[in-house]
């Protein structure tokens, strides 16, 4: 089996370093041919002289920052071989990894175990909560089974992602979305034309043991503010549960707003605390979702209204 190796990234100084190392100190069988192309999303920090130092790894620039789905879309087209690895910057890869991929011998497989930690910080804390409540009982996955296949039936329901995923070039350039945007959903979007539209099951393996990076301090905020916008961009654009939920709370959260401003204020106290008390697991988890609810939550809504708003006026 050959594969392209295909890294996405955008401003990764933070991170670039010890994934390239990871990916370059992979185990390679007997017979197996790899490439490592990182797509440099015009970054503007030290990502490209970090990379440079890699002489086994090749560099294609895009002129401006484009977005993910484009970077992706341009290492596949660019790819040497038909199997494409994409791994995202923040995946710290382990080297037996090219072997457990051959091992499971199923395309498309994506990552099933990020040793992703609770407690790392009062965030992470937070998202691994939201995470096990609204994913259920499929996160984390060594507590459900090795296997979950992705399926029609319980898409919205599994967890997944595009940092460890291998497909062949020709299924990952069919399926990704028409719309490409800085925004756009694609992750979701891309996995959804997989299964969709191509009929294809998706395989999440925990024998693809990764280590996930989570992001700190204010770069926080402004990741879960774009997340905002691709759920937006995805979820907005249908009638689903999703958008059915967001609406309402939207006219009436206006409505109070505009009304009983005080009553709006109980309420968003009154959501927080249910919140917490539906999301913890431990008395050490309520101070620290109660903290970041409202600031994470803030910070996906204005992101959300912000594609929002350019999705009615198409800009």
């Amino acid at each position: 089996m050959d594969i392209s190796i295909v890294i996405p990234v955008y401003n990764g100084e933070e991170t670039i370093k010890l994934c390239l190392d990871a990916v370059s100190g992979l185990t390679i069988q007997e017979g197996m041919n790899i490439e490592i192309l990182l797509i440099n999303d015009g970054s503007t920090d030290r990502t490209k002289e970090i990379a440079s130092a890699y002489p086994n790894v090749k560099i294609i620039d895009l002129e401006k920052n484009m977005g993910r789905v484009q970077a992706r879309k341009t290492g596949a087209e660019n790819a040497k071989y038909e199997n494409i690895l994409l791994i995202d910057t923040r995946i710290e890869v382990f080297n037996d990894l090219l072997q457990n991929i051959q091992k499971i011998g199923y395309q498309p497989l994506m990552a099933g175990s990020l040793n992703d930690e609770k407690y790392k910080s009062e965030y992470d804390t937070l998202l691994y909560l939201i995470r096990r409540k609204f994913y259920h009982p499929y996160y984390p996955q060594f507590k459900y089974a090795k296997e979950l296949w992705i399926t029609q039936d319980n898409f919205l329901k599994a967890p997944k992602g595009t940092g460890c995923l291998i497909l062949s070039r020709e299924l990952f350039l069919k399926s990704i979305p028409d719309i490409i945007e800085k925004d756009s959903s694609d992750d979701t979007a891309i996995l959804k034309n997989i299964v969709f539209q191509n009929d294809t099951k998706i395989l999440r393996h925990t024998d693809l043991n990764i280590k996930y990076h989570s992001r700190e301090g204010n770069d926080v905020y402004s990741w879960i503010n774009h997340r905002g916008k691709t759920f937006a961009d995805h979820y907005l654009r249908f009638v689903n549960k999703f958008s059915i939920l967001y609406f309402s709370t939207l006219f009436i959260s206006a409505y109070l707003f505009l009304f009983y401003p005080f009553r709006l204020l109980m309420l968003i106290v009154s959501a927080i605390i249910l919140t917490t008390l539906y999301l913890f697991e431990d008395h050490k988890d309520i101070f620290p979702v109660m903290k970041q609810l409202p600031i994470l939550g803030f910070a996906f809504f204005i992101g959300s209204l912000e594609k929002l708003i350019k999705i009615i006026f198409k800009k």
